[in-house]
């Protein structure tokens, strides 16, 4: 017994799963506490909601362009720099919130944004090298843990700095969580393995070089597509929610409470985690993704009354988070370790991909349509995401 914080403290001191579950729940935290308050301050400047949806659709359009650069950046300063670089970004962002100004409302977007994009690419090849495959069954649903504890603690606890120290306080706090996760990044002290260094003549394709390879090999594309519209779904749950509760009478401070019982449901990720590796990455997919169309549809229609909708969105949340719990395996797995450094990007696109969708669909609906139109969208996209998960593999 004596042993178990030294075993926990190697787990989280040097890289393997714990660390890079660590990683991962320090970025989701650091976003996590402005979750809430920057699509309310948001819509406060730009006086809509379809404001709101065109800020977060220039900045998706810009990250999706950056992620494709990934490769050449990772070739000229190494891929602990491409990730500090993303750190900094993210950190800037953070500062640029505080002047609720537009000029630097419309910068922060876009500097967040590309910086995740990078970050999160960065980080996806040293987990290729770090996990080996058989080992992501179980690295994955504890990623996602920690990730999704960073989602249930922080928007609540945003809500909370915002009223305890003003409107700037959460960024700040997003800020400095964000020089946290860099300083435990550094202690780690990653290395490129020699397998993947980048070549001493730093010749790399051009960014879109791959783009139909990847295209081509039908794994690749299906882990794309899933991951794009899970992405879309939590990406707009997290940011339409709080307008929801804003609209309907409920709040702001409703909304936040919302994010993060919905995003609570990933504290359950050992237990989906086992679920797939017990019943498969298609039977979960098959349940998961109708039963969170069903409740999102309802959600839309059932806004009348606005507790009734807000529970089915919360059960929607519940129903994605069992398909979160195999996290990105799919892609994982059908990734060779040859094209790592080449297919990262364009799969770590899919987040920009989701947040160009969910932005641009909303700002053409929420120009016509009230806030309820956003759950009966993302119902009819878990519809689509069941179709896909047919798709899938029954292997896996």
């Amino acid at each position: 017994m004596s042993e178990t914080p030294v075993v926990w403290t190697s787990r989280l001191t040097t890289p393997g799963a714990g660390a890079f579950a660590a990683l991962f729940g320090l970025e989701a935290l650091g976003r996590a506490l402005v979750v809430v308050v920057l699509p309310v301050q948001t819509l406060e400047l730009m006086g809509s909601d379809e404001g709101v949806s065109i800020l977060f659709l220039a900045g998706a359009v810009a990250a999706i362009a950056m992620a494709f650069v990934v490769p050449r950046l990772v070739a000229w300063i190494g891929r602990a720099r491409v990730v500090t670089l993303g750190i900094l970004m993210i950190a800037g962002a953070a500062g640029l919130f505080t002047f609720q100004l537009l000029p630097s409302q419309v910068l922060a977007f876009v500097l967040r944004a590309c910086g995740v994009a990078i970050l999160y690419a960065g980080l996806s090849l040293f987990v290729m090298d770090h996990i080996r495959r058989r080992e992501l069954g179980r690295s994955e649903p504890l990623r996602m843990l920690s990730v999704g504890l960073g989602w249930t603690v922080g928007p609540v606890t945003g809500i909370q700095i915002e009223a305890l120290w003003g409107p700037g306080a959460p960024f700040v706090a997003s800020a400095l969580t964000a020089a946290v996760l860099l300083g435990y990044f550094w202690a780690l002290r990653f290395r490129d393995l020699p397998i993947v260094r980048a070549n001493p003549d730093r010749r790399v394709a051009p960014p879109l070089a791959h783009l139909g390879q990847f295209i081509a090999q039908p794994r690749l594309l299906l882990a794309l597509l899933q991951g794009t519209g899970r992405g879309m779904f939590w990406a707009s749950f997290t940011i339409y929610t709080p307008l929801y509760a804003v609209a309907t009478g409920l709040g702001a401070q409703v909304g936040g409470l919302l994010v993060s019982i919905g995003n609570g449901f990933m504290l359950l990720m050992p237990l989906w985690g086992w679920t797939a590796r017990r019943y498969g990455i298609r039977r979960v997919s098959l349940v998961a993704f109708p039963l969170a169309g069903l409740a999102m549809t309802a959600a839309g229609l059932l806004s009348a009354w606005p507790w009734v909708g807000a529970v089915a969105a919360v059960s929607a949340a519940g129903a994605m988070s069992i398909a979160d719990g195999y996290g990105n395996a799919l892609f994982f797995r059908a990734c060779k370790p040859s094209q790592r450094v080449a297919m990262t990007p364009i799969f770590s696109a899919q987040r920009d991909l989701a947040s160009i969708g969910h932005a641009g669909i909303f700002a053409v609906l929420l120009s016509v349509f009230p806030i309820q139109v956003v759950y009966i969208t993302l119902g009819l996209v878990m519809f689509g995401l069941t179709w896909l998960a047919t798709r899938i593999n029954k292997r896996l």
